[in-house]
């Protein structure tokens, strides 16, 4: 495929020149890439395909055009060819994430909803995306969902933030695309949600399908944190440098929601921030988002604190390793944890949407973490947490409850229970790290994989 340089949709069809390089491969001829020209020979037939199939929420459309492309393709290859190729999903979210996004009711999932949209779809007529928009409503409407491994939540509580992309029609491909292949690997560990694995292990079985576990995949930088590779990371090792020596080691919070989403109400980023300067708490802030849009008087504000630092690109794990990050502020992505996990630095949660729900409510339910609730937006992130049914004292979302939320919680990180959490994440940290020693989960599972699909 030659996508370089072109305009794409997710209307356009590129699997039929996938699948012709595939073809290629099969008999053993030579590929030529379309984007750079370069032909290449002697190339193996391939015998498993990883695909992501369970769209993010906010995936770009390259990605997603280029994962359902792949698949068509593959399932076109894999049927001519079969047994010689089998398919699997590359889920990069933890197994609880995956039960709600695709698995069964008894467990929380939406189930085989796609079917009942594609039904009322043959039936009337009426566009997907109207119907999908419609029933999948009804997924977020109060209702008690249970995931294993986790506390009760209302449904709802799994967008709370108001997101710009809200795409129900990948929700329902995403269920239905995982109904068409051999299997998943997932970036987790039973370390971390060992009722979610056995549930999706499970519920796998039970559909012919194999899981296997093979995360976590982040590993710690060969380089010493305080080596840079060009002038921003000397930047702000220099920051963290200072940092540490004015305030000493886990002094810095760092606040990072990934490359993609910034807080829909960023006035109550501000007022954290206003609290951090007031604390004289020292913070490093990414804005690499393309809607992060940040006011010549806030980049003022923190430039003069002189404990603040922000920046468009930051070196995470530079930041993580070194000796003066003491918390990690964010949306809890799953690489983002996995990351934090590999170099021990605590999260504070801050969850968008889809996954990060499941991340915040897992670590929290380890005493591994903490979460922010006030800052939740939106109709759905405005409502009552299921935790909060029975009252006495509701969130109210506003921006001096956000303010008063990080005022407390800085003290209680500071305190014996940010003691306890710290402990609990670092030993959560080394247990995830065995994952790949001998006998172990993680290896194991991998090797597996390998022998049966591979060698």
């Amino acid at each position: 495929m030659h996508l370089t340089g072109k305009e794409t949709g997710l209307d356009q069809d590129l699997s039929s020149e996938l699948f012709t390089a595939l073809e290629a491969l099969h008999y053993s001829k030579a590929v030529t890439c379309k984007s750079t020209g370069i032909t290449i020979q002697g190339l193996v037939p391939p015998t498993v395909a990883l695909i992501d199939v369970g769209y993010p929420s906010y995936a770009t459309e390259i990605n997603i055009l280029i994962d359902c492309c792949g698949l068509v393709a593959f399932l076109k290859y894999s049927r001519r060819h079969r047994p010689s190729c089998s398919i699997f999903s590359w889920m990069t979210a933890p197994a609880g994430a995956a039960l709600h996004r695709c698995g069964p009711k008894k467990y929380g999932g939406g189930d085989d909803m796609y079917v009942e949209v594609d039904d009322e779809v043959r039936r009337t007529g009426t566009a997907e995306a109207e119907v999908a928009n419609q029933l999948c409503g009804d997924f977020m409407s109060g209702k008690v969902v249970q995931i294993p491994g986790i506390s009760p939540m209302y449904d709802y509580e799994w967008s709370p933030q108001e997101v710009e992309t809200q795409d129900h029609v990948l929700f329902l491909a995403a269920q239905r695309n995982m109904r068409k292949i051999d299997g998943t690997l997932c970036v987790s560990s039973s370390v971390y949600e060992p009722e979610a694995m056995a549930a999706c292990k499970e519920w796998s079985n039970s559909i012919g399908q194999e899981w296997y576990p093979v995360g976590p995949l982040s590993l710690p930088d060969s380089f010493p944190s305080t080596q840079a590779h060009d002038e921003k990371e000397r930047a702000v090792i220099s920051f963290l440098n200072k940092m540490q020596l004015g305030f000493g080691d886990r002094s810095v919070l760092y606040i990072s929601f990934g490359t993609l989403i910034w807080p829909a109400e960023p006035e109550k980023l501000w007022a954290i921030i206003d609290e951090l300067v007031s604390a004289r708490k020292p913070f490093i802030l990414g804005c690499t988002s393309p809607i992060a849009h940040i006011s010549e008087e806030k980049i003022r504000m923190i430039s003069e604190s002189g404990i603040g630092m922000m920046m468009s690109w930051l070196p995470q794990e530079k930041i993580l390793s070194h000796p003066a990050t003491g918390w990690f502020v964010t949306h809890g992505g799953w690489n983002s944890t996995q990351e934090a996990l590999i170099h021990r630095v605590p999260v504070i949660y801050w969850p968008f949407v889809f996954d990060e729900s499941y991340v915040a409510a897992r670590t929290c339910q380890l005493d591994a973490g903490f979460e922010l609730t006030e800052v939740r937006t939106g109709k759905l992130g405005a409502r009552v947490p299921y935790r909060f049914k029975d009252g006495p004292n509701y969130p109210s979302f506003t921006v001096p409850a956000a303010r008063e939320e990080i005022r407390t919680l800085l003290r209680r990180i500071e305190g014996e229970e940010g003691c306890v959490v710290r402990s609990n994440f670092e030993r959560l940290g080394r247990m995830m790290n065995e994952t790949w020693n001998d006998g172990h989960e993680g290896k194991e599972s991998l090797e597996a994989f390998l022998r049966r699909y591979v060698d």
